[in-house]
């Protein structure tokens, strides 16, 4: 199993425990809530949307954010249709889901 297969595994567990926000207005309810432990963003998100996510983001805690697959494998993982942002919602799932992210991303520099 490759690490981006684990990574959105990790992501589907996450949604099926309830600990996941998808989809900008859900997450931007979320971060406003303070409830965000992490944020997926997927490489194909409009500009718009970024642009709502990321105003949303100032003033609120700090929260690591990943750009990671495509709203396709996201909204898959999630058993949802396409998807280009998700809140993961519990530490333990965000720090999981952070160190297989953080692997792939020092491949990708590599």
């Amino acid at each position: 199993m490759t690490d981006k297969e684990r990574a959105f595994g990790m992501i589907g567990l996450a949604s099926r425990a309830g600990k996941v926000a998808s989809g900008s207005d859900a997450v931007i309810g979320a971060i406003r809530g303070n409830k965000v432990e992490l944020l997926i963003i997927t490489r194909d998100i409009s500009r718009n949307s970024l642009d709502k996510i990321l105003k949303n983001l100032t003033g609120s805690k700090e929260i690591p954010c990943y750009s990671f697959g495509s709203s396709e494998e996201l909204g898959y993982a999630l058993g949802k249709p396409d998807r280009t942002v998700a809140a993961i919602m519990d530490k333990s799932f965000a720090d999981g889901i952070s160190a297989i992210l953080e692997n792939i991303n020092e491949e990708e520099d590599t």
